[in-house]
């Protein structure tokens, strides 16, 4: 199973600077969400969702916490539950094709929503009767539906037969593009050592952002070693997978996307009536200190957690260290290294917070948590609700590798690499219009201005916005 996202990579940092359904009835919300003070709240404050997310109002927000939650809340004991069955897929660990990883991380909780976007080809849904353990008569946490009738499996039924032509992995474009990056990064970063140049260091750390961006469509498919390219920026592949993919990816623009509550209060995406001059129109300002920071926060986070024992110290977490003392090699001193590589990573965070934060998920015409929903809640549809893609970039494999792109396709289907997706816009525009969807681009200096529109917004939109159903 297996992000962008969208803000990808300023929401760690926050905690440390500071066929229609009807929506769910009412359900009790658990002890431990009764002792944040949301007792009074039902499923429909939640915007479907039967309770409020554990752990979303703690100090520390990361990975951790995150899943931690999530398998209080699903409450499903030492099982997998997809759809209203329960697995255990204990078993079936150690033969995941896709790796051990994302079963190891999301026991005991409900993976519906990652099991039919990861899986495309009906391999995964025949297997699972080998795993069956017992049906579950609660309701899911989750409000979206996938009926076969639908848009979401109407959509996989159409892709299926193509990307059994041409594949899901990378082409050979992808491949000399990933691979590219980095060699780049490593060479202007030689350079910028053995010459002492700032600004040779300074165009490296924007490369290595790009290559990580890039390395992003790799850690959503199957293990393999190009996703952890997305490690030498000081961030984990391993927490993305969960905080990303698990998170962001599946509950997009809500109270369960990580991406939107860890950002919070310094960043204030949902249209909440209380938002402080400050929190509307403030972060033209501080924004500008805190993205050079983001990777630093989220590596001092993360070392917290394996300080703690909540998280396990993996030899990925080590690849910025040798980098650091490959750097020391080359350099005059260790001093001249350090002060190249706390550099370069600054301008790495930039580059990459910039771009994550614009690219995709923020503009008042796309759905926030707060905003009406559909009254089809469609997983499908409700992801193009909360998406909008580019028209500048669309197209052109370099520019959707660094910056995001085709990212629609790509929440809908994201472990198809990025080179494989312009083979399925036939058949989703073809469904769109199918199911009244009018799909359509917008220009990245719209996705800018709307960021900040998006933050001074403080009255939710009354209609389901963007995709509205027919």
């Amino acid at each position: 199973m297996a992000s962008s996202g969208t803000h990808h990579c300023l929401y760690r940092l926050i905690p440390v600077l500071s066929g229609s359904r009807k929506m769910a009835p009412h359900h009790d919300v658990s002890n431990s969400q009764k002792s944040k003070g949301h007792t009074s709240q039902n499923s429909a404050s939640f915007a479907g969702f039967l309770h409020y997310p554990t752990n979303r109002d703690n100090s520390l927000k990361t990975s951790h916490t995150w899943i931690s939650g999530k398998r209080i809340d699903d409450d499903v004991g030492p099982y997998w539950r997809i759809h209203n069955k329960l697995y255990d897929l204990t078993d079936f660990i150690d033969k995941h094709p896709g790796g051990k990883d994302w079963l190891l991380a999301t026991k005991g909780t409900d993976i519906t929503e990652a099991f039919e976007s990861a899986h495309i080809s009906t391999a995964a849904e025949n297997t699972l009767p080998k795993y069956y353990a017992k049906d579950i008569s609660t309701p899911r946490n989750s409000p979206y539906t996938f009926h076969d009738d639908g848009f979401y499996k109407m959509l996989k039924r159409k892709v299926r037969p193509i990307l059994k032509k041409v594949g899901r992995g990378p082409t050979w474009s992808m491949v000399v593009l990933q691979d590219s990056f980095a060699l780049t990064f490593m060479l202007l970063t030689v350079a910028a050592c053995l010459t002492e140049s700032y600004t040779l260091v300074i165009l490296a750390g924007i490369v290595l952002g790009m290559t990580g961006n890039c390395a992003h469509n790799f850690f959503h498919q199957r293990d393999n070693w190009r996703m952890y390219y997305f490690d030498l920026m000081l961030f984990s592949s391993y927490d993305w997978r969960i905080s990303h993919g698990l998170s962001h990816h599946l509950y997009t623009n809500t109270i369960y996307d990580i991406e939107i509550s860890a950002l919070e209060p310094i960043w204030e995406f949902l249209p909440k009536s209380d938002k402080s001059f400050m929190k509307r129109y403030g972060s033209w300002i501080y924004e500008q200190f805190i993205m050079p920071m983001a990777l630093f926060i989220e590596a001092v986070k993360r070392i917290y957690h394996q300080y703690s024992g909540d998280m396990k110290l993996r030899p990925e977490n080590l690849l910025p260290v040798v980098e650091f003392i490959l750097m020391a090699v080359v350099s005059s001193s260790v001093g001249m290294a350090f002060r190249l590589w706390v550099v370069l990573h600054m301008a790495c965070s930039y580059w990459f917070a910039a771009i994550g934060v614009v690219v995709a998920h923020h503009h008042p015409d796309i759905y926030h948590q707060g905003d009406a929903m559909r009254e089809d809640k469609d997983w499908g549809l409700c992801q193009l609700d909360a998406v909008r893609d580019r028209v500048e970039v669309t197209g052109n494999l370099f520019l959707v590798s660094i910056s995001f792109g085709d990212h629609s396709l790509h929440h809908l289907f994201p472990t198809v690499d990025h080179s494989k997706l312009p083979y399925i816009y036939p058949v989703f525009m073809e469904t769109c219009k199918e199911f009244g969807v009018p799909f359509k681009f917008m220009r990245t200096s719209e996705l800018i201005i709307g960021k900040y529109l998006q933050l001074a917004k403080n009255t939710p939109n009354v209609n389901p916005p963007g995709y509205k159903s027919s």
